[in-house]
């Protein structure tokens, strides 16, 4: 069952549906959201609310994409190293 949850976004106020059990990762993402709008209203390079909204989304999207490529190479990092591990083990033992 979705709840209504009333929340704060550039001043203005908005009525959102959220299932019961995601209101504090919602919450958690407005607060995000709304200081990424703030970073970038202190810049005063943006002017307008939705070159404001549109330059927030898209940082928020290179960090998210930019987390998720950090990962790949981390992963990729440790399947690597398994991998000369397992030809150890395998040298090891012939």
């Amino acid at each position: 069952m979705a709840n209504q949850l009333e929340v704060k976004i550039l001043g203005r106020d908005f009525s959102i549906a959220c299932p019961e059990n995601e209101e504090e990762n919602l919450k958690k993402s407005i607060s995000y959201l709304n200081h990424k709008i703030e970073e970038i209203q202190e810049t005063g390079s943006v002017i307008g609310v939705d070159k404001t909204i549109i330059m927030a989304a898209l940082n928020i999207t290179h960090e998210y994409l930019n987390q998720n490529s950090n990962a790949d190479v981390h992963t990729l990092s440790y399947k690597n190293k398994i991998n000369d591990f397992n030809k150890l083990l395998d040298s090891i033992l012939e």
